[in-house]
């Protein structure tokens, strides 16, 4: 009778583990899936990143002035002295700027800085906004991840991913002697 109750049991066991067991591919997918999939993920993010900046700048009440590369743009003119002349390619332009977050945090206080103008000197981003700027104007510029430091950040303290908030004031600007 002990054996009866055990069996029972043994046999509900017996049959349920007979069933077959579903298979999963665990593998990553391959060739054009995972390049669409990559495609894909990138769109969201800067559909995403596109949104934040646009609320961004709703919230503050700044112009909007977007670039051809996704960077956004305003130039203030300096009441006490006159705008000089544009930046062109290869101009020496000495700058001082502050670069935060969209969330406010800052990451770098302002700095003095030389750049040739065409260099992609500091970031790509960066580097179009200047070329629309002229000497002795302040500006805004927003400056979308994928025209900054991308995925992998500055190695020290822009992380991945960040959108930066940069404030320019263009102290000099020098022609390229030829």
């Amino acid at each position: 009778m002990k054996t009866v109750k055990y069996i029972l049991p043994l046999l509900c066991l017996l049959a349920t583990a007979c069933r077959e067991v579903p298979s999963y591919d665990l593998a990553a997918p391959k060739g054009d899936t995972l390049k669409e999939n990559m495609i894909n993920a990138n769109r969201i993010i800067a559909q995403s990143e596109e949104q934040q900046i646009d609320a961004y700048l709703e919230r503050r009440g700044w112009p909007k002035k977007k670039l051809s590369n996704g960077v956004w743009v305003a130039e203030y003119e300096n009441s006490e002295v006159a705008p000089g002349r544009a930046i062109g390619y290869e101009d020496t332009v000495t700058i001082r700027y502050s670069v935060s977050t969209l969330g406010g945090n800052d990451i770098y206080a302002w700095h003095t800085d030389t750049v040739i103008a065409g260099h992609l000197q500091p970031t790509r981003g960066l580097d179009a906004a200047l070329r629309t700027l002229h000497e002795n104007t302040t500006a805004r510029v927003i400056v979308p991840s994928e025209q900054a430091y991308g995925i992998v950040g500055d190695g020290d303290r822009i992380r991945t991913r960040t959108v930066l908030v940069y404030v320019i004031e263009i102290m000099e600007v020098k022609k390229l002697k030829n």
